[in-house]
């Protein structure tokens, strides 16, 4: 039985979001828990599972008579139905009255390495109801393509006025704060979200991604490190600091992020985007892939087509404010126009 269940570590498998929250909220984390290990015993949407609380005690970490009570409570609750017992018993997991199927990795009951804590064994081990819903919403919710990532609750930074402006580019620095942006919908269920977004960032099963978007509501620019890698992205991040002169950049630097855009988006946005980092192979997170890369090559070429003629031997056509620079961290520089008709390709 437990060989059988090591079998299934690769691909990914299906959970219905919806009976999940309602476990949550009627028995607690445990037969959460509890369920999801089950489902990550079916095939595909199919409802059969042979997967019971042997599978709970290896990955989900209950102790054996603890996984009775909590297959105990699903039953009761009609969220699986017994079709037969003995040693081998087979379950057929309830049907969902919403369409909230959410797409989880095998690893993610079962970890990728011998002896490894999972990922759900983790969550367990916190005893946070929160921290199960909100890891779970990331799956479920997560929209890479057209939002960049986890949109409902990020980090923000906070923007200065300009810096600078380049032709047909604005400069602004960042700096990271301690303060959360999130939707009230969406954070309703939740007894303390905040704590369950360092709770779940505590156990190294999601990173933060700083992501630029064009406003508060709008679409998303590029990452500033590749959230498939995690590795910075530093040409995007110094571009903008390595076209000033000496004197700015420097003044520049005391930021965390000296970023350059487009001079006709006045309101640019950069969040910190939760990215989880055991990620379903579906056809969505591929999509999603190619959407992150094609936006980092799109900024690049956006780049090295209009800053190759900004450097610093034309520093003549930049005002010459530098004696006020320490005393004014917004000050604007100002060079000639060049073509801004690429802003509305």
């Amino acid at each position: 039985m437990v060989g059988k269940m090591s079998s299934k570590v690769e691909g990914f498998f299906a959970i219905e979001h919806d009976i999940v929250m309602k476990i949550i909220d009627e028995y607690g984390v445990n037969t959460a828990c509890h369920f999801i290990t089950q489902c990550s015993g079916r095939s595909g949407l199919g409802k059969k599972t042979s997967w019971s609380k042997y599978a709970v005690h290896r990955y989900a970490g209950l102790s054996v008579r603890a996984a009775i009570k909590t297959e105990a409570n699903l039953i009761e609750g009609e969220y699986l139905i017994k079709t037969r017992g003995g040693k081998h018993p087979r379950f057929t997991i309830a049907d969902s009255q919403a369409d909230t199927i959410a797409w989880l990795p095998h690893s993610f009951v079962t970890g990728t390495l011998a002896e490894e804590c999972s990922p759900l064994k983790l969550i367990r081990q916190t005893s946070s109801e929160d921290t199960l819903r909100l890891m779970l919403d990331l799956y479920w919710r997560q929209d890479i393509v057209n939002e960049g990532g986890f949109n409902f609750i990020y980090r923000r930074f906070e923007r200065s006025q300009k810096i600078a402006e380049l032709g047909a580019f604005s400069i602004y620095a960042f700096d990271e704060t301690k303060q959360f942006i999130a939707e009230e919908d969406f954070i309703k269920p939740y007894g303390d979200w905040s704590v369950a977004y360092e709770t779940l960032l505590s156990t190294g099963l999601v990173y933060e991604v700083p992501y630029l978007f064009d406003s508060e509501d709008g679409l998303p620019l590029f990452p500033l490190i590749n959230p498939y890698t995690e590795e910075p992205l530093s040409d995007l991040e110094t571009v903008a600091i390595e076209s000033l002169p000496d004197q700015f950049a420097y003044n520049a630097s005391n930021h965390d992020y000296c970023l350059m855009v487009p001079s006709h988006m006045k309101k640019p946005v950069l969040k910190s985007l939760l990215f989880p980092r055991y990620r379903q192979h579906t056809e969505m997170m591929k999509a999603g892939y190619a959407a992150t890369m094609d936006r980092i090559e799109a900024a690049r070429c956006l780049y090295q087509r209009h800053i190759k003629d900004i450097s610093k031997t034309n520093q003549g056509l930049i005002k010459d404010e530098s004696k006020n620079i320490n005393d004014n961290s917004n000050i604007v520089l100002t060079m000639s126009d060049t073509d801004r008709r690429w802003a509305y390709e």
